[in-house]
């Protein structure tokens, strides 16, 4: 409040302080009315900074999602060649509607294969779903296969470029086939150790019996990748660098598939040497990990397709036939060799 003048009269003093009477509540009224506003203005203030807060906490979410979106980028192969060049960035709403392309599929035939020794449904065979395309597994099997592609040397490349040419196609029969020896001696890969004469043109009654073998395991195995239709590790993330790109889908493997077929039937006739046959089955299934068209769980679910397939081939009294032909064969041509244990 402004001071009385010094040089004022009675009167006006009077007059000037019954004004200021008059004008105190309105001037207690405006304090208050301003106080009001200051807590207004305060509540404001706080509720402003709690939305902008939660707006960067949003903002934070957004930049980490799209990152990891970033970071899993949709690729398809448009064909079968092995390079880089066939990688197109797919326009796809979401990861897990991702499977391995229709028209990529190139083995139809082996849908169509007749059986041997077994007669029994696809379903027979349960293996567990594979993990979905946005799964922490899933993110976690490619980085582990980021991880061999940065370890991998030419040494490492060049084995897993022999195991590659290690599988049996039923449909390559024709013995003047440029193809034809290579097919037959897969059939041999997984005992090589027994011996030279652990080959096809020793073991006549051996090589029929696992051509028939795979020909029903080729069924159920490429039976089981068309139902599951998996998509390939490169098809989820661009910067896994196959080294092939097969025609078929991820899960199971069938190089796995069929080598712990070959081991589990080899560990009924050299029981000692179960665990060796199992182990290079391993490291066959592995070498498909390290070329970047496997996840790990394709390969443990060959392993388990093999498992169950080999105990129901086990009930088919045929087959238990032949695998006493085939044992009987290599007992005898083993002694002829007079093969010593390791």
């Amino acid at each position: 409040m402004e001071p009385i003048y010094q040089f004022a009269t009675p009167k006006s003093v009077e007059k000037q302080k019954a004004l200021q009477n008059s004008q105190a509540p309105k001037e207690q009224q405006l304090t208050a009315k301003q106080a009001c506003n200051e807590v207004a203005c305060e509540r404001q203030h706080k509720v402003a900074s709690l939305l902008r807060m939660l707006a960067l906490v949003l903002l934070c979410s957004v930049a980490l999602q799209t990152a990891a979106f970033a970071q899993t980028t949709l690729v398809f192969n448009n064909g079968n060649k092995s390079t880089k060049e066939n990688k197109s960035v797919a326009a796809i709403g979401s990861l897990d509607d991702i499977t391995f392309p229709e028209a990529d599929f190139t083995r139809g035939a082996y849908l169509k294969l007749r059986t041997v020794y077994l007669d029994v449904p696809v379903r027979k065979f349960r293996l567990k779903p594979f993990p979905a395309n946005t799964s922490a597994e899933t993110r976690a099997e490619l980085d582990f296969l980021l991880y061999l592609q940065k370890t991998r040397n030419a040494e490492a490349i060049n084995r897993t470029e022999t195991m590659a040419s290690v599988y049996f196609d039923p449909l390559t029969t024709n013995p003047t086939d440029v193809d034809y020896s290579r097919n037959l001696n897969s059939l041999f890969y997984i005992g090589r150790d027994l011996g030279p004469w652990f080959n096809a043109e020793k073991l006549p009654v051996t090589s029929q019996v696992l051509q028939n073998v795979i020909q029903d395991a080729t069924y159920y195995i490429f039976s089981l990748k068309k139902e599951f239709n998996r998509p390939r590790p490169y098809q989820l993330d661009s910067r896994i660098e196959n080294l092939e790109a097969p025609g078929h889908a991820s899960y199971p493997s069938g190089h796995s598939s069929t080598s712990h077929v070959h081991a589990y039937i080899l560990g009924h006739i050299f029981p000692e040497y179960q665990d060796h046959f199992e182990g290079v089955a391993s490291e066959m299934a592995f070498s498909r990990e390290t070329r970047g068209v496997h996840y790990p769980s394709d390969s443990e679910a060959g392993k388990e397709f093999a498992r169950q397939f080999v105990h129901e081939l086990m009930k088919s009294r045929k087959f238990r036939t032949d695998l006493e032909s085939m044992k009987k064969e290599i007992v005898q041509v083993r002694a002829a060799h007079q093969l010593t244990k390791k």
